[in-house]
């Protein structure tokens, strides 16, 4: 069995498939709230607009969390 590759990004090490994954699932948390945004914006009575952008980045928050929870930790931390 291969031995998982990991990269830094940002200070941090991530493997290419963990970071895909959690890319996807960003990705469509944010589109789906970002569609449905217009019918909540109808049977509430406000403009669609900028409840638009505003369900797209909860949605991405949304996709986050989810992410954060199902990937693992790849930190050491040590005392100096």
């Amino acid at each position: 069995m291969e031995e998982e590759v990991y990269y830094e990004l940002y200070g941090e090490h991530i493997s290419l498939g963990e970071l895909a994954v959690s890319t996807a699932i960003s990705t469509v948390f944010a589109m789906l709230f970002f569609h449905i945004a217009p019918q909540i914006a109808q049977l509430t009575g406000v403009q669609p607009g900028g409840l638009s952008i505003t369900l797209g980045a909860i949605g991405a928050t949304v996709g986050f969390a989810i992410s954060s929870l199902i990937t693992r930790v790849k930190r050491v931390v040590a005392e100096v």
